[in-house]
């Protein structure tokens, strides 16, 4: 890409151009390799018509990327060179724990062309994004890669929008340190988390060809909804259905997909929900089940079903309520003591037996029995 493209940038972009997400906003870019030959880092050169920075994040194909180089402005457009972000990196504060997509190295180039520095064994340089986090991080502060444990020993914060830390490898904390999911001094400050993730359209969703859905989602943190929590959403077949950071979906093509939505930073908590991309037509039902996931023995809560027509709720269509165990066995752990329109009382039980036991919660539409959807509910001791 030269400056020849430079009258045409806006016709390239529209006939060339890939949708990315810069800093989270969604646009076009050119995006082509940095180099013909292969190497161990990737890098590319990206270029749009909207303002570009050092330090800015790209979403390119599902993966991250930071801006680590100056950046060409001409008249209508704006070229960088971008590296692949190969780790994700936790810092702890205190008990406060932020994620840093980063691009960590061993070894770097120096300004000689081709000649390459080795860095000291167990020595690396991180680089990410100069914000308003990363800005807190500190000499000596601790944190993992790979499970193993690592130490900032220089910050570096001359080039306007990255800052470059180098790092040397520290001891394992076996007291503090959560090593299996690379957190630093978690257990130093944190209690034990239960968390859940559920997409409230249920396990079955329609999309208009051509037209979006928002996928809706409920999180959870020992039973108490979580304020804005990072999720991640995959798409299985980006060619039928795709999905942006922020859960919005589109219909590409008649077909179906699946879509999963991970809490970014516990991967392991994800809901999965099958998208169906259908022609305008008759209507398309679907229900979900908002509430508490968690529920203590003897104690009681509401749950209310939220009825779609084409993923827009609507409230001329009612549901009926079933109660059963997860595991089918009887007693029934529970009971329905109220139900009040489209909305439900569960109690749960008071006996032993009950706790950590699942309840499932079901909720049939009374016009169309064949669409039902479920809601887990997990038992646990009143104290």
């Amino acid at each position: 890409m030269t400056r020849s493209l430079e009258p045409m940038i806006d016709f390239f972009l529209r006939e060339k151009g890939e949708l990315v997400h810069i800093n989270g906003v969604r646009q076009l870019a050119l995006i082509r390799d940095a180099t013909d030959t292969i190497q161990m880092t990737d890098e590319k050169i990206i270029r749009a018509a909207t303002p570009l920075h050092t330090g800015d994040s790209v979403d390119y194909r599902y993966e991250q990327y930071l801006i680590t180089s100056q950046v060409d402005r001409n008249e209508k457009s704006c070229r960088g060179r971008m590296r692949k972000c190969n780790q994700r990196l936790a810092l702890n504060w205190n008990g406060q724990v932020k994620w840093f997509d980063a691009v960590v190295e061993a070894r770097t180039f120096s300004t000689e062309t081709g000649k390459v520095i080795s860095m000291p064994e167990g020595n690396i340089l991180v680089t990410v994004q100069d914000n308003a986090d990363t800005r807190n991080i500190a000499l000596n502060q601790r944190f993992y890669m790979t499970h193993q444990p690592f130490k900032v020993t220089g910050i570096d914060r001359t080039m306007n929008g990255i800052i470059q830390l180098s790092c040397t490898l520290d001891s394992i904390n076996t007291a503090y340190d959560d090593v299996e999911h690379n957190i630093a001094d978690r257990w130093k400050y944190e209690i034990t988390h239960t968390y859940a993730l559920q997409i409230n359209q249920g396990t079955i969703a329609h999309v208009l060809l051509n037209e979006t859905l928002s996928l809706n989602l409920t999180a959870t943190d020992n039973g108490n909804e979580m304020v804005n929590p990072v999720i991640t959403f995959i798409t299985s077949d980006p060619n039928v259905v795709s999905v942006d950071q922020h859960g919005q979906v589109i219909g590409i093509a008649l077909g179906q997909a699946s879509i999963t939505a991970k809490l970014t930073y516990h991967l392991t908590v994800l809901s999965t929900i099958e998208l169906r991309v259908v022609e305008t037509g008759t209507h398309i039902y679907s229900i979900a089940i908002t509430g508490n996931p968690m529920l203590k023995t003897g104690q009681s809560a509401s749950y209310v079903s939220h009825i779609y027509d084409h993923g827009t709720e609507v409230f001329d269509q009612s549901v009926e309520w079933s109660l059963r165990n997860q595991d089918d066995s009887t007693p029934i752990m529970g009971s329905i003591i109220a139900t009040t329109g489209n909305s439900v009382t569960v109690k749960a039980g008071s006996s032993s037996g009950a706790i950590n036991k699942v309840l499932v919660l079901t909720a049939t539409l009374v016009s169309d029995p064949s669409i039902t959807v479920e809601k887990n509910i997990s038992l646990k001791n009143l104290f």
